[in-house]
């Protein structure tokens, strides 16, 4: 939970939209179609969108955080280097639901018939 919640509001965005792109992976791994493709294609750029999105949101506001606190300015590195920790798990969350979704989609790529042999 701790991972999760370092993550900050839009790890449960991430969430959700790994939910969305499971659905189709698994049935494409199970019945290969080309409309679920497509569908996994368009949610996978808004997972990864998400991800960067996340992180590069997460990253700004160490930043703010850090420039606005005089006291924290002395020495910024422990700051600095929590806050990066934390904006990373964004990514690690996104890109991880991705992996999981296009090996759901290479086991269905494998069981698709063979055209034209």
């Amino acid at each position: 939970m701790d991972f999760f919640r370092a993550g900050g509001t839009n790890m449960y965005i991430l969430a959700a939209l790994g939910v969305a792109i499971a659905i189709p992976a698994v049935k494409f791994a199970r019945a290969p179609d080309a409309q679920r493709l497509s569908l996994i294609r368009a949610l996978t750029v808004a997972l990864v969108a998400g991800s960067v999105a996340g992180t590069v949101s997460g990253i700004a506001m160490t930043f703010h955080g850090i420039a606005g606190n005089p006291h924290v300015l002395e020495n910024p590195l422990p700051i600095l280097l929590q806050g990066c920790a934390e904006s990373l798990t964004n990514l690690i969350l996104g890109l991880g639901l991705v992996l999981l979704a296009w090996i759901l989609v290479a086991v269905g790529v494998r069981r698709m018939p063979k055209a034209g042999l």
